[in-house]
């Protein structure tokens, strides 16, 4: 998951200084990112909620919002992981990202992996499937599916080993899984970038 803050500290970089709100976005930002390298998955998602709460309205943090809006999934995917949500609360707290874009963490790509790594959905064409587990692999908390809307142009080949950044508009949001509950998530309007490392 070391990679998803490859994408967080960008953004760390990319806007604040100005203003009090700027000065309250950065702080509660670097708690954020504090507080989902330590998976405390109840804090991580109060601090996501209150940092939405000051992007969603300005026009000039779109990509912020558009990550932390992912990272508010994915610290809700820990609570529901270990139970400390009903599959129905934790999609009831995720219902109002629906339709909102979203840009994801880089993974790795790798054909044979489904543990923090992304590669290609055999039946579905200019579709990447990302399997997101917490750091150490030993929870599922989601399983995401991109649909590429200009096509994917590389082949298996050409993909392997690098990194690939998502970045899509969430069209469909549902828990499944009993014994080992996660996010079944579908993005589309997709696009991603290949990054070496």
């Amino acid at each position: 998951m070391k990679k998803f803050f490859l994408i967080a500290l960008l953004i760390t970089n990319l806007c604040f200084c100005q203003n009090n709100e700027d000065n309250a976005f950065e702080t509660n930002y670097k708690l954020l990112l504090e507080n989902l390298t330590n998976q405390n998955w109840q804090k991580s998602q109060d601090l996501a909620k209150k940092l939405l709460d000051i992007t969603e309205p300005i026009d000039s943090m779109q990509i912020q919002k558009e990550v932390i809006r992912y990272m508010y999934i994915y610290s809700t995917a820990g609570l529901l992981n270990e139970k400390q949500l009903t599959q129905k609360e934790a999609l009831k707290k995720v219902l109002f990202l629906k339709s909102k874009q979203m840009i994801m963490p880089s993974h790795l790509f790798n054909n044979n992996c489904y543990v923090n790594c992304t590669n290609l959905k055999d039946d579905e064409p200019n579709t990447f499937f990302t399997g997101v587990n917490n750091t150490q692999g030993t929870q599922i908390f989601s399983f995401e599916y991109v649909q590429i809307a200009n096509g994917i142009k590389e082949s298996v080949t050409e993909l392997e080993g690098k990194y690939i950044q998502l970045r899509g508009q969430l069209n469909e949001i549902t828990v499944e899984g009993n014994l080992l509950p996660r996010f079944k998530l579908k993005f589309i309007n997709g696009d991603y970038k290949i990054k070496s490392r």
